[in-house]
């Protein structure tokens, strides 16, 4: 997979990023565990060579046009410099102190995937086949989901067969997840955290929705991915799964029919706080604090901001606390941010999600492809408010990086479109 990756990627920055996203929407399912002395994934080493490969065509001249370069605007590439340097800087300090190496292979990752949006930007811009790679994203999701939910369904016969690929590397211990209880089960996938498999599904939902309506074949297609992908985020039980959903499908539905959309965000609403259903309980104990899950993630918080205050340069680095009164992790993306590479680091995140948001409204009435970009953009980030994942996990930050990049290169794309 890493050579055909790299061959792609080395033909043409496209194709390889395209081999990579599907590396990408896939990884619960294809994680790469074996070490061999450093831990570079399938999906690190064809990254790194579909954006050394963008940086040079660019050194070369190509395109010749220049257009692709003129769709980045400065702002992205102070943000992305920033976003590039921040991670560096916080595991060479981090490392100074520790040494520990697998640490600062991540704060080099990190640094890696910080390049994906103009590298994205550049290469899948001029391609005109956001259609296409709207189509990967959704085949994957609902092959995704159908293997979750079959394992899932399995039961123990599942579990073992997760456990009996042990011998390859993959995560023996903790396979079977349940909810605090221990006795309801949740589907999850080989990165062993119900709450990853979540988002990622949560982020495609919004493409699926594109291919309804149009033909009587893709709208079929497109009910089932849709179907498939509902069940099995159901079976996660992650909440903030549910809810960046939820908000993925509100945001989709406010750049076609904003009244229904606030109507439908008023009844959803209304239905969290008071119908008397499971899912909804569920969710506002969450909300509230009522749950020992949901107590804990507020107890990190509360760490959170207690480790930002007395490391708000450069964090604590992407490895063990360097104190043993130091507990780093908290489920928010952007105090997990803080916390490992500091509060610049953060606001650096916030800044490029942001800066995509401002560019897309601008031209997300006159541009239908934009829409799934912006909803599957707005799940992530919603996500990110519940959980650290969009920020800690590589392929969640490559395909975070790489939407930011497709709605800043589009949006700029229309603006610089002569009426």
């Amino acid at each position: 997979m890493a050579a055909l990756g790299v061959a792609l990627g080395l033909a043409k920055p496209a194709w390889g990023l395209t081999a990579a996203l599907l590396v990408a929407m896939l990884a619960p399912f294809l994680v790469m565990p074996q070490r061999v002395g450093v831990q570079p994934p399938v999906l690190d080493v064809i990254v790194a060579v579909a954006v050394a490969g963008t940086v040079i065509r660019a050194i070369r001249g190509r395109p010749a046009s220049g257009r692709e370069w003129n769709l980045i605007p400065q702002w992205l590439l102070v943000v992305v410099a920033l976003g590039a340097t921040l991670p560096l800087a916080a595991g060479a300090a981090a490392f100074g102190a520790s040494s520990d190496g697998e640490a600062a292979q991540l704060a080099v990752k990190m640094s890696l995937y910080a390049l994906v949006p103009p590298a994205v930007a550049v290469s899948w811009a001029g391609t005109n086949s956001l259609r296409t790679l709207g189509s990967l994203v959704t085949a994957a999701a609902a092959l995704q989901a159908g293997v979750a939910i079959v394992l899932h369904l399995a039961g123990a016969v599942g579990i073992q067969f997760l456990e009996s690929i042990g011998t390859a590397g993959y995560p023996t211990t903790g396979v079977a997840r349940f909810l605090p209880d221990q006795v309801t089960p949740r589907a999850t996938g080989l990165l062993v955290d119900p709450n990853v498999l979540g988002v990622t599904l949560a982020a495609a939902l919004p493409f699926g929705l594109t291919w309804i309506g149009e033909g009587q074949r893709r709208t079929a297609l497109g009910l089932a991915a849709v179907m498939l992908i509902g069940v099995a985020l159901a079976l996660t039980i992650s909440r903030a799964s549910w809810i960046a959903s939820a908000a993925g499908l509100l945001a989709w539905l406010a750049l076609v029919r904003p009244r229904l959309a606030a109507a439908a965000a008023a009844v959803l609403g209304a239905a969290v706080a008071a119908a008397p259903v499971e899912p909804f309980e569920r969710i506002r104990q969450g909300l509230l604090g009522g749950d020992r899950s949901a107590a804990l993630r507020l107890d990190e918080i509360r760490e959170a901001f207690r480790v930002i205050s007395r490391f708000p340069l450069l964090g604590v680095g992407y490895g063990e606390a360097p104190h043993p009164d130091v507990f780093a992790g908290v489920s928010n993306a952007w105090l997990w941010l803080a916390e490992r590479a500091g509060l610049f680091a953060a606001l650096t995140h916030l800044a490029l999600v942001g800066g995509a948001a401002q560019a897309a409204v601008k031209t997300a009435a006159a541009d239908p492809a934009l829409r799934p970009l912006i909803a599957s953009l707005t799940a992530f980030v919603v996500a990110g408010m519940f959980d650290h994942h969009i920020v800690s996990f590589p392929h969640l930050v490559f395909l975070v990086g790489g939407l930011v990049g497709l709605v800043v290169a589009w949006a700029s794309r229309r603006t610089l479109s002569p009426a």
